[in-house]
């Protein structure tokens, strides 16, 4: 009768550990799928950072050629340039904060 219970306990912990380990494997498959969905939302704002960069250096580009017009304009004209004597980075700076 002892042998029978102990293979009885024996039985219910096994069964118990395959269990265990079910779980275990599906929370891996959950979490598996969790950082593969991070990785992809990941790379898309990278991308959209990427993109919004490039926005920005061509926007840059674009102000920095019409502050060049202006003070083209100025030197023309003979008057007194209305553009103040901050360097091209400094103007750029305080058009486009990096804050």
């Amino acid at each position: 009768m002892s042998r029978d219970n102990e293979l009885l306990k024996l039985e219910e912990f096994v069964s118990k550990l395959r269990q265990g380990f079910r779980e275990v494997k599906a929370e891996c498959a959950r979490l598996a799928a969790v950082v593969e969905e991070r990785d992809a939302t990941i790379a898309d704002l990278e991308a959209k950072l990427n993109n919004r960069l490039s926005e920005r250096e061509d926007i840059s580009a674009r102000v920095n050629r019409l502050i060049e017009q202006i003070e083209e304009l100025d030197l023309e004209g003979g008057e007194t340039s209305v553009v103040s004597h901050q360097t091209m980075d400094d103007r750029q700076r305080n058009l486009f904060p990096l804050d």
